[in-house]
């Protein structure tokens, strides 16, 4: 019998909608409830009502970045769709030309590959960096996506959306307090956001992303079932990268169930077949674990869990840790 009936006025709001589909590991549960607002006033409405119903929300883009747990997750799951928030700009006076800059409005639901590739083919630079990067931009406004050669919040100038209790928001991009892969936006849904580009060359914009490309096809497993580096690289003098951590330790190639540790960067769990995200999960604490007993480590994750208990991922001896 149904227990909650306050989102039976919107339409676009469903229950028990499978997560698996959603997330490239291809894993996980179902969520709670399922939302895809058509427009940025039914975002705000429907979260309001969540807010004053004290039902828990979450964001999802393309699920890139993602770990679902097999049981599933409470609450309301909200997705922008492409229709409404799929859009490079609302109108052609979104693009305001700066001396040799252009400044262009982007809705959240857009591909963040598909607009790397868009910017350098219109020879503007300041996304080719992004290159390999996927997701939605808001997605990766929220984590300050980027890599080696850079990060999204170079491009920056505003962000604008909604918190979770609805409240709309309009920010510079000092107020999204960007850090290496987080910021401010991560309570909040972004709708859309204002981007400066340089005026660049095509072909030399095309060069960039193919070296990026091709240097991320021989050191990553692009093409298996994972959600991108699982642990956020250690900030701390002379230690080195986690996967080179992970990979020093042994770990290449260990495999609990249908997922393993990469043998190509071990940063990278990937899925195969019928895997699980508990066997994710299991994998995760015990590379925690063992980075923690023999170097000391407390690994962060990078990739974003659903539904998980603590202990489910952080193992006893890293719940304390720094």
């Amino acid at each position: 019998m149904k227990s909650y009936r306050g989102f039976d006025d919107f339409p676009f709001v469903r229950e028990s909608v499978p997560l698996s589909r959603m997330n490239t590991y291809r894993v996980g549960g179902t969520a709670e409830f399922f939302c895809e607002p058509p427009d940025a006033t039914a975002l705000g409405e429907v979260l309001r009502r969540a807010a004053n119903d004290h039902i828990s929300v979450r964001f999802l883009g393309h699920g890139t970045n993602l770990l679902v747990s097999d049981t599933g997750v409470k609450g309301l799951i909200i997705r922008l769709p492409k229709t409404g928030f799929g859009l490079l700009s609302s109108e052609p006076s979104a693009h305001h030309v700066r001396g040799d800059t252009l400044r262009l409005n982007v809705f959240a639901g857009y591909s963040l590959p598909r607009l790397v590739k868009w910017s350098v083919t219109q020879g503007l630079s300041g996304l080719e960096c992004l290159q390999g990067v996927p997701g939605t931009l808001g997605a990766a406004l929220r984590m300050n996506a980027g890599g080696k050669y850079g990060e999204i919040r170079s491009t920056v100038r505003r962000v604008r959306g909604f918190d979770f209790e609805g409240r709309p928001f309009d920010f510079c991009a000092e107020q999204c307090g960007f850090v290496y892969r987080g910021s401010a936006l991560s309570g909040r849904i972004v709708t859309d956001c204002e981007l400066e580009l340089s005026r660049g060359d095509a072909a030399s914009g095309k060069q960039v992303m193919d070296r990026i490309l091709k240097e991320k096809c021989a050191t990553q497993p692009v093409d298996a079932r994972s959600a991108g580096c699982v642990f956020k690289n250690p900030k701390l003098a002379g230690v080195p990268a986690a996967g080179k951590l992970i990979d020093d330790l042994g770990m290449k190639g260990m495999r609990i169930g249908g997922a393993s540790v990469s043998t190509l960067h071990a940063n990278f769990l990937i899925c195969e077949g019928a895997a699980q995200a508990s066997d994710i999960a299991e994998l995760i604490r015990l590379i925690r674990a063992r980075v923690f007993s023999e170097r000391g480590i407390a690994l962060q994750m990078e990739v974003e869990a659903w539904g998980f208990a603590e202990y489910e991922l952080i193992p006893a001896c890293c719940i304390n840790a720094a």
